[in-house]
């Protein structure tokens, strides 16, 4: 029997390395972890993108609105931002989303001029103040537009393996629809 034993040790080892019932669960194992993280990776990138998408769109909106007033009250400008923080959502905002609403006009030296500025969670621009961001090419001399900032810091609903906030900023100038320039009495 001693002799039977080595072999048989021999047979069985044989039937192990040629045995494939349990190669898919291995590879299985072996890949889900790579799998997931795809699909997770790829889960932030279409909320990043969206988050982004939002806050153009919001710049656009807010401004096209102000654009379309000959007087803007600051009941109307709080109005618009509470319109601003309802098109983010399902995004948080809190202190995450600054909006900034300026009304500027090209002097006849071919600076822009702050007429009036008005912020939310951002400082709003100095009246008088020159805006460098402004050329001749937007407007002409004596000429007023809306510009619209807004910033939102995104934070990732997976902040354990993507650390930090992205900010996504931007920027729309509207030219006034109904006159010569947008007016805020306050």
């Amino acid at each position: 029997m001693g002799i039977l034993r080595p072999l048989a040790n021999a047979v069985r080892l044989r039937r192990f390395w040629s045995d494939r019932r349990g190669v898919s669960a291995v590879e299985f194992a072996l890949i889900a972890p790579i799998l997931i993280m795809i699909y997770l990776a790829l889960a932030e990138l279409t909320l990043g993108m969206m988050a982004s998408r939002r806050t153009s769109h919001l710049a656009a909106t807010i401004g096209d609105l102000a654009a379309q007033s000959e007087n803007l009250t600051d009941a109307n400008i709080t109005d618009l931002w509470a319109i601003g923080t309802s098109m983010m959502q399902p995004f948080t905002t809190g202190t995450s989303l600054k909006m900034r609403l300026t009304s500027v006009t090209m002097n006849s030296q071919n600076v822009a001029i702050v007429n009036w500025s008005k912020g939310q969670q951002m400082t709003p621009y100095t009246k008088g103040a020159p805006v460098p961001a402004i050329t001749t090419a937007q407007i002409a001399a004596n000429e007023s537009l809306m510009m619209t900032e807004v910033e939102y810091d995104y934070d990732s609903p997976i902040g354990n393996f993507l650390p930090g906030t992205s900010k996504f900023t931007d920027t729309f100038f509207h030219h006034p629809r109904n006159g010569q320039a947008v007016t805020n009495n306050n």
